[in-house]
């Protein structure tokens, strides 16, 4: 039999064979070792943790808050009711969606697929007008030199799967809880090393410069009106029981991240929640009725809300039956989040052409036009048919690679093109290839020293960082019922790092501490 010898005798092996602290990020080698032991327990003690199957490590995440500006912080918060309402008005625009992204999807497959499924779905009648939207603009500071004004910028919009919602919530209690220990007694050794930096000094004194994060309830509560306002609408048997599905991948291993909605949903609106992959949809799922009414398991429950924390990647449709499974849930009568218009008005063509004025006033009000032009960075169609104007956007960013990003219409991180590869890319390409593309000047950010722990091992050093701000939104055309933000999600990434996604590999979860 296996006794606790002989677990804790393996957990002894791995200790030894891990690398001996040092210092990192101007913090001294016994420190961090300190720092790196708090977190990893308290992390797996409080479930901030990937992985899939059982085998769950610590999501990688940042040991400190990471410094962000204050005033560029509330602006992002503001941003959100903007943008909230701009995907609705655009997912809405039907014949204007579709048309602004017919030429990608020549030349893009899965946007194609998008765009042909949304045009059956219209095609047909679609029989539910309330739309859920739970997005995440993703923003950095954009600051190329250092007596330059610090700006805010937002780098994507993301309207489907927007992940970390509830893992977000919990690093950002990890720092509040532990930096508030650390701060006594004044004479310990992490006292003394935190109080060299500026902001994390004046957040020891001062609990208010770490902002709390509600994400993980916002975004629990915007699925639980959802769900009561479905419900509300009536027509629901007695005997049949409403319930939310969840659209998840396979083999997901952001799953902690998703239990964490699922269970406070159920905490605190008393909503169960059924997790389904797209290729058991189709042996699970039924339409009933005139108005497509979405039955799970025997018609036993109605399904009131798809939440779709999967097929945002081709990845996710390698048959028809997936997709068959997508086209029977977007023609059902459950609410969408997001439904396939939304889908498609988070695409980086739809974000380009939305940065032209005369586009973006056909969607926004004369006050949330102003706000949300302060925050566009420079973004370039490459259409096929652009004739001299797209020879010149090309030109430019051949002769300065450096300055730009290639971006295709895809989300999930690990798929831009930087510097030289962008003109490599940018010389091979086909106008038909390039044209699946958009091009997107770079933000250039102040970096901070921060220490990253991934897989129980911190690195650090020039460290750069992306907010991105939760926004919720529930409306069927006429009514709003909900419009606002959601929390708050910082991820931190080594300087020399180019992309950002932290399942991916790329970044750390963290969460702001501010400064004037």
């Amino acid at each position: 039999s296996v006794d606790m010898a002989d677990i804790l005798a393996t957990e002894d092996g791995q200790n030894k064979r891990r690398k001996k602290a040092e210092a990192i990020a101007g913090l001294p080698a016994d420190v961090v070792s300190f720092l790196r032991e708090e977190t990893l327990h308290w992390a797996a003690t409080n479930g901030v943790l990937i992985g899939a199957d059982g085998l769950f490590a610590h999501a990688p995440c940042a040991l400190l808050p990471y410094p962000f500006p204050a005033s560029l912080f509330a602006q992002a918060q503001s941003l959100s009711t903007p943008f909230n309402t701009l995907v609705d008005r655009v997912a809405r625009d039907i014949e204007w969606l579709h048309s602004t992204t017919r030429g990608v999807a020549a030349h893009d497959d899965f946007t194609g697929r998008l765009l042909q499924l949304s045009e059956a779905v219209y095609a047909e009648g679609v029989t539910q007008p309330l739309q859920l939207g739970i997005y995440r603009s993703d923003y950095m500071v954009h600051q190329p030199s250092e007596d330059a004004v610090p700006r805010l910028m937002q780098v994507e919009l993301n309207t489907i799967s927007s992940s970390f919602g509830s893992l977000s919530t919990k690093i950002c209690e990890l720092h509040q809880s532990l930096l508030a220990r650390w701060a006594y007694p004044a004479a310990s050794a992490s006292n003394i090393a935190l109080r060299r930096f500026p902001c994390l000094s004046a957040a020891m004194d001062d609990a208010e410069l770490l902002p709390t994060n509600t994400s993980r309830n916002e975004i629990c509560m915007a699925i639980a009106s959802a769900h009561k306002e479905y419900v509300t609408l009536g027509g629901i048997a007695s005997s049949i029981t409403p319930v939310v599905v969840m659209i998840v991948q396979p083999q997901e291993r952001n799953v902690i991240d998703q239990r964490g909605i699922e269970a406070e949903l159920w905490r605190a609106h008393g909503v169960p929640l059924v997790r389904l992959s797209l290729d058991e949809v189709q042996s699970v799922c039924q339409l009933s009725g005139d108005l497509r009414r979405l039955m799970l398991s025997n018609g036993t429950m109605e399904v009131s809300v798809v939440y779709y924390r999967a097929g945002y990647t081709p990845n996710d449709y390698p048959s028809h039956l997936e997709w068959d499974a997508r086209a029977l849930l977007e023609r059902s009568f459950a609410i969408k989040c997001p439904s396939i218009g939304q889908h498609l008005a988070g695409t980086k063509k739809v974000q380009q052409v939305l940065a032209a004025p005369d586009q973006l006033k056909r969607f926004s009000s004369a006050e949330h036009y102003a706000m949300l032009r302060t925050c566009f960075a420079g973004l370039f169609g490459l259409d096929e048919d652009g004739g001299a104007e797209t020879d010149k956007v090309v030109a430019m960013a051949c002769a300065a690679p450096h300055q730009f990003v290639l971006k295709p219409q895809r989300e999930g991180g690990g798929n831009n093109l930087f510097g030289d590869d962008l003109l490599e890319a940018l010389r091979q390409m086909s106008p038909a290839e390039r044209s699946a593309y958009i091009l997107m000047e770079r933000i250039v950010s102040p970096t901070h020293p921060a220490a990253l722990m991934k897989g129980g091992q911190v690195e650090g050093g020039a460290c750069i960082c992306e907010l991105g701000v939760y926004g919720i939104f529930l409306g069927d055309g006429k009514r709003v019922l909900l419009n606002q933000a959601a929390g708050h999600l910082l991820r931190v990434k080594m300087a020399s790092v180019n992309e950002g996604g932290v399942v991916a590999g790329f970044a750390a979860l963290g969460s702001p501490v501010l400064f004037p």
